[in-house]
């Protein structure tokens, strides 16, 4: 509160002294207007942070396991369609994401091969791999 109160006094004060520095015209009424909404947008500060929402309020309002379900869905279809263009294999994938400290990350890949491709998994296992998903199982079914 006294850090509040030294920075509006300084701003009044700093008006006074300029008012009576700056010349008369034009210049005087702009600065004049200037220094007017620079005091008042200091004296009103304080209500801004009536506004304002922390951290820990808005990590209570965001539903985390829903975006992570949602991110998933997502995640799985764009897997499908790159094992498609990229194998020209049909497949059911299922990419689970979670929320951690350090964000969304991928805590596991699933990739079920729909038909008989042979040595398809392997090529799979190792792409998946390289593009750094962990937890994966790559599988045929019939």
């Amino acid at each position: 509160m006294t850090a509040y109160l030294v920075t509006a006094c300084g701003a009044v004060f700093l008006s006074v002294v300029v008012s009576f520095i700056i010349p008369q015209g034009k210049l005087n009424k702009t600065i004049t207007f200037v220094l007017r909404i620079v005091c008042i947008g200091i004296l009103i500060s304080p209500l801004a942070n009536l506004f304002s929402i922390s951290d820990e309020q808005f990590d209570d309002m965001v539903d985390y396991e829903y975006i992570c379900n949602v991110y998933s869905e997502n995640q799985s279809a764009a897997l499908e369609e790159c094992i498609k263009e990229e194998f020209s294999a049909q497949s059911d994938c299922t990419v689970e994401i979670a929320y951690g400290d350090d964000g969304f990350y991928a805590k596991s890949v699933e990739v079920c091969l729909i038909g008989s491709y042979g040595d398809l998994a392997d090529k799979i296992y190792e792409y998946l791999e390289k593009a750094d998903y962990i937890n994966i199982t790559v599988y045929e079914s019939a």
